[in-house]
């Protein structure tokens, strides 16, 4: 029998070794401050937020058991839907390298099982389905044999070297909602030759997280969605687009409009910059009333943006 379940989430589930560095640069060689290893990648990243948040969701990735046994195991301790991902007994990984500088991030990804194997999706509607990190063969899998009623494209720093002009064409044509960075979507419309001017409308709508500028919702309507004026000084980026999505989802879960939704991930990622992902203490109810603090005003679209 088809379920219509909120959400479907699909990227990687990485284990990340996290080299904190102060500046990163061309150098070739760059002295590392700390290293830490963690549970990462975009899904499990976005997994961990959500769940503390109290939202219910299907993981979709690949990885190895040989790899990933602990990381599972803590991913279903936090009660975790992971049906969705398939778990296969050869090759080694994801695993990524971060480096981190407290206000840039570069990856090294060694992708094991998901870069050959195919999802095991299940017989079920999705409300939203996001599409997340992994070869656009997945994506397009997830597309042609998933159900849902709404489609988010969010490749992450994958668009700079898995999409040419074909692939984003045809994403940017499927999705309601594409979401990036400002590096990301100038990529993405640049590279597919689709004006942003007129693609944004009705149909399709542009989320862009700008960091320390907050983020930018260009749809019907275009929207500055501004930050918190306090500045965390300090504070660790990593995973903060993944807490973003996070709090972005427990917005529209509670009915709230896609630019208040947005005004939930800049408080989300907000708190995961302050104080980690580990270390958050997330509270569903407490993200709604700090996102009700955050202001938004209506802006003409940007010519930076207008290809």
């Amino acid at each position: 029998m088809t379920v219509n379940k909120f959400l479907a989430y699909t990227g990687h589930i990485n284990l990340d070794v996290v080299l904190k560095v102060d500046k990163i640069n061309d150098n070739v060689t760059l002295p590392v401050s700390e290293v830490k290893e963690t549970f990462g990648g975009t899904a499990g990243n976005f997994a961990i937020v959500a769940s503390k948040l109290g939202m219910r969701f299907r993981l979709y990735s690949i990885v190895s058991k040989v790899s990933h046994g602990n990381y599972i195991k803590k991913l279903n301790e936090l009660n975790i839907d992971l049906s969705g991902i398939k778990i296969t007994d050869e090759s080694y990984g994801p695993v990524c390298y971060a480096v981190n500088d407290g206000e840039k991030q570069k990856y090294f990804l060694a992708e094991g099982p998901m870069k050959y194997e195919k999802y095991n999706i299940l017989d079920e509607k999705y409300e939203h389905l996001h599409l997340g990190t992994g070869n656009p063969e997945l994506n397009v899998q997830m597309i042609e044999n998933a159900m849902f009623d709404s489609l988010s494209f969010d490749p992450s720093q994958e668009v700079f070297f898995k999409y040419g002009k074909k692939e984003l064409g045809y994403f940017l044509e499927k999705c309601e909602f594409i979401m990036g960075n400002e590096e990301e979507i100038k990529f993405m419309f640049k590279t597919s030759e689709f004006d942003l001017k007129d693609y944004a409308g009705k149909k399709h709508t542009v989320i862009m997280t700008a960091g320390s500028k907050g983020a930018y919702v260009y749809g019907d309507r275009n929207t500055h969605v501004y930050p918190f004026d306090e500045v965390v000084e300090g504070g660790n980026t990593l995973g903060a687009g993944d807490s973003f999505r996070a709090g972005f989802y427990y917005g529209l879960k509670n009915g709230l409009s896609i630019v208040d939704a947005v005004k939930c991930g800049n408080a989300t990622s907000y708190e995961i910059v302050k104080n980690g992902i580990e270390n958050a203490d997330l509270v569903g109810e407490g993200i709604l009333s700090i996102a009700k603090k955050l202001s938004a005003e209506e802006i003409a679209l940007d010519d930076s943006l207008h290809f």
